[in-house]
Protein backbone atom coordinates (compact mmCIF):
# COMPACT_ATOMS: atom_id res chain seq x y z
CA UNK A 1 0.00 0.00 0.00
CA UNK A 2 1.58 3.16 -0.97
CA UNK A 3 2.11 6.19 1.09
CA UNK A 4 1.56 9.85 -0.04
CA UNK A 5 3.97 12.63 1.85
CA UNK A 6 1.77 15.04 0.00
CA UNK A 7 3.61 18.35 -0.72
CA UNK A 8 7.23 17.04 0.62
CA UNK A 9 10.13 18.48 -2.14
CA UNK A 10 13.12 16.50 -1.26
CA UNK A 11 17.05 16.74 -2.29
CA UNK A 12 17.94 13.01 -3.77
CA UNK A 13 21.45 13.45 -1.83
CA UNK A 14 19.90 13.21 1.28
CA UNK A 15 19.20 9.71 3.01
CA UNK A 16 16.15 8.80 2.78
CA UNK A 17 15.33 8.56 6.58
CA UNK A 18 16.43 12.14 6.67
CA UNK A 19 14.83 13.08 4.24
CA UNK A 20 11.30 11.59 5.30
CA UNK A 21 11.99 12.45 8.95
CA UNK A 22 12.39 16.31 8.15
CA UNK A 23 9.34 18.32 8.66
CA UNK A 24 7.88 18.76 5.52
CA UNK A 25 4.95 20.81 6.26
CA UNK A 26 7.51 23.77 5.79
CA UNK A 27 8.63 23.26 2.55
CA UNK A 28 4.27 23.63 1.56
CA UNK A 29 3.36 26.93 0.66
CA UNK A 30 1.36 28.18 3.19
CA UNK A 31 -2.39 29.84 1.97
CA UNK A 32 -2.96 32.67 3.80
CA UNK A 33 -6.46 33.86 5.01
CA UNK A 34 -7.19 37.09 5.46
CA UNK A 35 -7.63 38.52 9.02
CA UNK A 36 -11.56 38.68 10.34
CA UNK A 37 -11.79 42.40 11.21
CA UNK A 38 -13.62 41.65 14.73
CA UNK A 39 -16.51 41.60 12.71
CA UNK A 40 -20.42 39.74 14.46
CA UNK A 41 -21.43 36.90 13.07
CA UNK A 42 -25.47 36.77 14.03
CA UNK A 43 -26.62 33.25 15.86
CA UNK A 44 -29.18 31.16 14.31
CA UNK A 45 -32.62 32.66 16.43
CA UNK A 46 -35.03 30.66 17.94
CA UNK A 47 -38.60 32.03 18.55
CA UNK A 48 -39.12 33.63 22.05
CA UNK A 49 -35.54 33.92 22.74
CA UNK A 50 -32.72 36.64 22.34
CA UNK A 51 -29.36 35.13 21.55
CA UNK A 52 -26.38 37.05 21.60
CA UNK A 53 -24.34 37.40 18.91
CA UNK A 54 -21.11 35.58 18.66
CA UNK A 55 -17.15 37.71 17.92
CA UNK A 56 -14.91 36.62 15.59
CA UNK A 57 -11.62 37.00 17.20
CA UNK A 58 -9.42 39.35 14.43
CA UNK A 59 -6.57 36.58 13.94
CA UNK A 60 -4.16 35.56 11.18
CA UNK A 61 -3.87 32.24 10.35
CA UNK A 62 -1.71 29.95 8.33
CA UNK A 63 -2.46 26.79 6.52
CA UNK A 64 -0.72 24.28 5.16
CA UNK A 65 -2.61 21.97 1.68
CA UNK A 66 -1.65 18.55 2.10
CA UNK A 67 -4.18 17.05 -0.39
CA UNK A 68 -6.21 18.88 -3.57
CA UNK A 69 -5.35 20.02 -6.75
CA UNK A 70 -1.69 20.65 -8.08
CA UNK A 71 -0.18 18.91 -4.81
CA UNK A 72 2.00 16.69 -5.10
CA UNK A 73 2.09 12.88 -3.92
CA UNK A 74 6.27 11.37 -3.08
CA UNK A 75 5.05 8.30 -2.68
CA UNK A 76 7.28 6.78 1.15
CA UNK A 77 9.15 3.88 1.40
CA UNK A 78 8.86 0.83 3.69
CA UNK A 79 12.33 2.37 4.70
CA UNK A 80 10.74 5.51 5.18
CA UNK A 81 7.81 4.33 7.20
CA UNK A 82 9.76 2.69 9.30
CA UNK A 83 11.20 5.84 10.26
CA UNK A 84 8.56 7.61 10.89
CA UNK A 85 7.09 5.19 13.64
CA UNK A 86 10.63 4.40 14.83
CA UNK A 87 10.29 5.01 18.38
CA UNK A 88 12.61 8.20 20.26
CA UNK A 89 16.10 6.31 22.18
CA UNK A 90 13.82 6.10 25.87
CA UNK A 91 17.13 6.08 27.49
CA UNK A 92 16.09 4.40 31.24
CA UNK A 93 12.92 5.78 30.97
CA UNK A 94 9.66 4.68 29.47
CA UNK A 95 8.26 6.27 26.13
CA UNK A 96 4.56 5.94 25.83
CA UNK A 97 2.54 5.87 22.81
CA UNK A 98 -0.81 5.03 22.19
CA UNK A 99 -2.50 3.73 19.14
CA UNK A 100 -6.20 4.40 18.19
CA UNK A 101 -8.39 4.33 15.01
CA UNK A 102 -11.24 6.26 14.61
CA UNK A 103 -13.93 7.27 12.00
CA UNK A 104 -14.81 10.63 10.48
CA UNK A 105 -17.51 10.70 13.56
CA UNK A 106 -15.41 10.17 16.36
CA UNK A 107 -16.15 6.33 17.02
CA UNK A 108 -13.28 3.91 18.04
CA UNK A 109 -15.38 1.30 17.19
CA UNK A 110 -17.67 -0.32 14.59
CA UNK A 111 -20.66 -1.85 14.81
CA UNK A 112 -19.66 -4.95 16.28
CA UNK A 113 -17.67 -3.30 19.05
CA UNK A 114 -14.28 -3.89 17.68
CA UNK A 115 -12.11 -1.71 16.14
CA UNK A 116 -10.88 -4.09 13.43
CA UNK A 117 -14.76 -3.18 11.48
CA UNK A 118 -13.64 0.53 10.94
CA UNK A 119 -9.86 0.37 10.16
CA UNK A 120 -7.98 0.49 6.61
CA UNK A 121 -5.27 -1.47 5.00
CA UNK A 122 -2.92 1.45 5.29
CA UNK A 123 -3.72 1.74 9.38
CA UNK A 124 -3.62 -2.12 9.70
CA UNK A 125 0.19 -1.46 7.70
CA UNK A 126 1.10 1.16 10.78
CA UNK A 127 -0.84 -1.01 13.24
CA UNK A 128 1.75 -3.83 12.63
CA UNK A 129 4.66 -1.49 11.99
CA UNK A 130 4.42 0.22 15.42
CA UNK A 131 4.00 -3.37 17.07
CA UNK A 132 7.37 -3.90 15.11
CA UNK A 133 8.94 -1.29 16.93
CA UNK A 134 7.52 -1.91 20.53
CA UNK A 135 8.65 -3.44 23.36
CA UNK A 136 5.71 -4.00 24.88
CA UNK A 137 1.89 -3.94 23.86
CA UNK A 138 -0.15 -2.52 26.84
CA UNK A 139 -3.89 -3.24 26.80
CA UNK A 140 -6.78 -3.71 29.53
CA UNK A 141 -8.66 -6.58 30.17
CA UNK A 142 -11.93 -5.29 28.41
CA UNK A 143 -10.12 -4.74 24.97
CA UNK A 144 -7.85 -8.09 25.33
CA UNK A 145 -11.27 -10.05 25.97
CA UNK A 146 -13.35 -8.10 22.85
CA UNK A 147 -10.59 -7.92 20.57
CA UNK A 148 -9.61 -11.36 21.09
CA UNK A 149 -6.00 -10.66 21.98
CA UNK A 150 -3.39 -13.50 22.68
CA UNK A 151 0.38 -13.45 22.92
CA UNK A 152 1.45 -11.66 20.00
CA UNK A 153 3.08 -13.61 16.94
CA UNK A 154 4.84 -11.71 14.00
CA UNK A 155 5.13 -11.76 10.74
CA UNK A 156 8.60 -12.78 8.70
CA UNK A 157 9.41 -8.73 7.89
CA UNK A 158 8.57 -7.69 11.59
CA UNK A 159 10.91 -10.15 12.79
CA UNK A 160 13.49 -9.02 10.38
CA UNK A 161 13.17 -5.69 11.45
CA UNK A 162 13.45 -6.05 15.39
CA UNK A 163 16.39 -7.88 14.98
CA UNK A 164 17.99 -5.09 12.85
CA UNK A 165 16.95 -2.98 15.94
CA UNK A 166 18.46 -4.91 18.57
CA UNK A 167 14.70 -5.78 20.19
CA UNK A 168 13.82 -9.34 21.05
CA UNK A 169 12.24 -11.22 18.78
CA UNK A 170 8.66 -10.64 19.94
CA UNK A 171 7.06 -7.67 22.04
CA UNK A 172 5.24 -8.78 25.93
CA UNK A 173 1.97 -8.37 26.00
CA UNK A 174 0.99 -6.80 29.04
CA UNK A 175 -2.83 -7.07 30.05
CA UNK A 176 -4.01 -4.86 33.34
CA UNK A 177 -6.93 -6.59 35.09
CA UNK A 178 -8.79 -6.17 38.57
CA UNK A 179 -10.32 -9.34 38.12
CA UNK A 180 -7.57 -11.43 36.41
CA UNK A 181 -10.73 -12.96 34.26
CA UNK A 182 -8.77 -13.86 31.53
CA UNK A 183 -9.10 -16.26 28.85
CA UNK A 184 -6.72 -19.85 29.73
CA UNK A 185 -5.08 -19.77 26.45
CA UNK A 186 -3.95 -16.23 26.60
CA UNK A 187 -0.69 -17.26 26.09
CA UNK A 188 -0.99 -19.41 23.11
CA UNK A 189 -0.59 -16.86 19.89
CA UNK A 190 -4.09 -17.16 17.56
CA UNK A 191 -2.41 -17.70 14.76
CA UNK A 192 1.42 -18.85 14.23
CA UNK A 193 3.18 -21.45 16.66
CA UNK A 194 5.60 -19.05 18.42
CA UNK A 195 4.57 -15.58 20.58
CA UNK A 196 6.09 -13.18 22.99
CA UNK A 197 5.81 -13.37 26.91
CA UNK A 198 2.39 -12.47 28.36
CA UNK A 199 2.01 -10.22 31.88
CA UNK A 200 -0.56 -9.78 34.31
CA UNK A 201 -0.83 -6.71 35.72
CA UNK A 202 -3.08 -6.73 39.14
CA UNK A 203 -3.57 -5.22 42.09
CA UNK A 204 -2.25 -7.24 44.94
CA UNK A 205 -5.18 -9.69 45.75
CA UNK A 206 -6.85 -9.20 49.41
CA UNK A 207 -8.71 -12.61 48.70
CA UNK A 208 -8.67 -15.87 46.99
CA UNK A 209 -7.33 -14.56 43.83
CA UNK A 210 -8.28 -16.37 40.45
CA UNK A 211 -5.18 -18.24 39.07
CA UNK A 212 -3.05 -16.73 36.75
CA UNK A 213 -3.45 -18.21 33.10
CA UNK A 214 -0.33 -20.87 32.12
CA UNK A 215 2.93 -19.32 31.38
CA UNK A 216 1.90 -15.86 31.78
CA UNK A 217 3.80 -13.95 34.47
CA UNK A 218 1.99 -11.75 37.07
CA UNK A 219 3.09 -8.66 38.52
CA UNK A 220 0.84 -7.70 41.58
CA UNK A 221 1.05 -3.88 42.86
CA UNK A 222 0.58 -2.71 46.07
CA UNK A 223 -3.09 -0.86 45.23
CA UNK A 224 -5.99 -3.08 46.00
CA UNK A 225 -8.60 -1.95 44.30
CA UNK A 226 -7.26 0.29 40.96
CA UNK A 227 -4.07 -0.26 39.22
CA UNK A 228 -2.04 3.02 39.47
CA UNK A 229 -0.57 3.82 36.01
CA UNK A 230 2.78 5.40 37.05
CA UNK A 231 3.93 2.37 39.04
CA UNK A 232 2.89 0.07 36.26
CA UNK A 233 4.72 1.58 33.60
CA UNK A 234 7.50 2.09 36.26
CA UNK A 235 7.30 -1.89 36.59
CA UNK A 236 7.51 -2.07 32.91
CA UNK A 237 10.63 -0.22 32.44
CA UNK A 238 12.20 -1.97 35.42
CA UNK A 239 12.01 -5.01 32.94
CA UNK A 240 13.67 -3.30 30.34
CA UNK A 241 9.81 -2.93 28.48
CA UNK A 242 10.60 1.04 28.02
CA UNK A 243 8.99 1.05 24.33
CA UNK A 244 5.29 1.08 25.39
CA UNK A 245 2.43 0.58 22.92
CA UNK A 246 -0.81 0.86 24.69
CA UNK A 247 -3.58 -0.05 21.87
CA UNK A 248 -6.57 0.68 24.76
CA UNK A 249 -8.99 0.36 25.30
CA UNK A 250 -10.77 4.09 25.95
CA UNK A 251 -11.10 3.96 30.07
CA UNK A 252 -6.78 3.01 30.19
CA UNK A 253 -6.03 5.40 27.30
CA UNK A 254 -7.71 8.32 29.94
CA UNK A 255 -5.59 6.80 33.01
CA UNK A 256 -2.75 7.28 31.22
CA UNK A 257 -3.52 10.84 30.09
CA UNK A 258 -4.85 11.61 34.06
CA UNK A 259 -1.41 10.54 35.12
CA UNK A 260 0.30 12.69 32.28
CA UNK A 261 2.23 9.46 30.80
CA UNK A 262 1.32 9.85 27.51
CA UNK A 263 4.22 10.97 25.13
CA UNK A 264 2.92 10.22 21.84
CA UNK A 265 -0.56 9.77 20.26
CA UNK A 266 -0.99 7.96 16.62
CA UNK A 267 -4.84 7.86 15.67
CA UNK A 268 -5.88 6.90 11.78
CA UNK A 269 -8.62 8.91 10.83
CA UNK A 270 -10.53 6.99 8.57
CA UNK A 271 -12.94 7.56 6.04
CA UNK A 272 -15.99 6.17 7.58
CA UNK A 273 -18.93 7.63 9.37
CA UNK A 274 -21.28 5.43 11.73
CA UNK A 275 -23.19 7.24 14.23
CA UNK A 276 -24.97 5.78 17.26
CA UNK A 277 -23.06 5.80 20.75
CA UNK A 278 -19.46 4.19 19.87
CA UNK A 279 -17.11 4.53 22.52
CA UNK A 280 -14.33 7.39 21.73
CA UNK A 281 -10.48 6.90 22.26
CA UNK A 282 -10.84 7.69 26.00
CA UNK A 283 -13.93 7.09 28.17
CA UNK A 284 -14.56 8.49 31.14
CA UNK A 285 -14.77 11.85 33.26
CA UNK A 286 -12.96 15.31 31.47
CA UNK A 287 -9.54 15.53 31.90
CA UNK A 288 -7.71 19.03 31.68
CA UNK A 289 -7.04 19.68 27.86
CA UNK A 290 -2.66 19.33 27.49
CA UNK A 291 -1.80 20.28 24.35
CA UNK A 292 0.36 17.79 21.70
CA UNK A 293 2.30 19.06 18.53
CA UNK A 294 1.89 17.59 14.99
CA UNK A 295 4.57 14.91 14.10
CA UNK A 296 3.54 13.83 10.90
CA UNK A 297 -0.09 13.47 8.91
CA UNK A 298 0.24 10.78 6.10
CA UNK A 299 -2.36 10.88 3.30
CA UNK A 300 -2.89 7.27 2.55
CA UNK A 301 -4.62 5.96 -0.95
CA UNK A 302 -6.99 4.54 0.94
CA UNK A 303 -8.67 8.00 1.79
CA UNK A 304 -7.44 7.71 5.72
CA UNK A 305 -5.11 9.70 7.53
CA UNK A 306 -2.25 8.66 9.68
CA UNK A 307 -1.89 11.04 12.43
CA UNK A 308 1.32 11.30 14.60
CA UNK A 309 1.57 13.54 17.76
CA UNK A 310 3.69 14.43 20.85
CA UNK A 311 3.24 15.82 23.82
CA UNK A 312 4.60 19.40 23.88
CA UNK A 313 7.51 19.23 25.99
CA UNK A 314 8.24 15.58 24.50
CA UNK A 315 8.14 17.22 21.14
CA UNK A 316 11.56 19.20 21.84
CA UNK A 317 13.47 17.12 23.89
Amino acid sequence: MPFSNRGCQTNDRTPESERICQPWLENVQPVRVPAARGRLRGAARKPGRVQAPVRVEAVTTSYHLLAGPGVSRDSITDAGLSELYRHPDPGDRAWVRTNFVSTLDGAAQGPDGRSGSINTASDRKVFALQRAHADVILIGAGTARAEHYRAVDLEPWQRELRSRLGLAPYPTLAIISRSRDLPDDLARPAAGEQGGPVILIAPHATGEARPTPDHVELIELDDHDLVPCKELITALADRGLRRVLCEGGPHLSRQLHAAGLVDEICLTLSPLVIGGHASRTTAGALLEPEPYELAHCIAADDQALLLRYLRGHRAHS
